[in-house]
């Protein structure tokens, strides 16, 4: 299985993912985004700090090539949780 990278941005701040995580494929990639993005939102709003605007995953491959950018206001929009 290949690894992905879920670098963060908030903003002007990066914080780069040096671990990554072996997942099947895109949609993989997608939906770990979308579970993860809204763990941080809700975390976020228990602690009274709403995490929506500029908040992104930006995921690499292992050669690092750019595959997807996941806004956080993405998970905030659609339904579902972590499987």
């Amino acid at each position: 299985m290949p690894r992905y990278f879920f670098h963060y941005r908030d903003g002007d701040r990066f914080k780069e993912d040096y671990e990554g995580e072996l997942l099947s494929g895109i949609a993989a990639v997608e939906e770990t985004a979308m579970a993860s993005a809204k763990e941080i939102i809700a975390e976020g709003l228990l602690g009274g700090n709403p995490v929506l605007t500029g908040y992104s995953y930006e995921i690499h491959d292992e050669a690092r090539n750019l595959v997807l950018v996941f806004p956080f206001s993405e998970a905030a929009e659609k339904p579902g949780v972590r499987p």
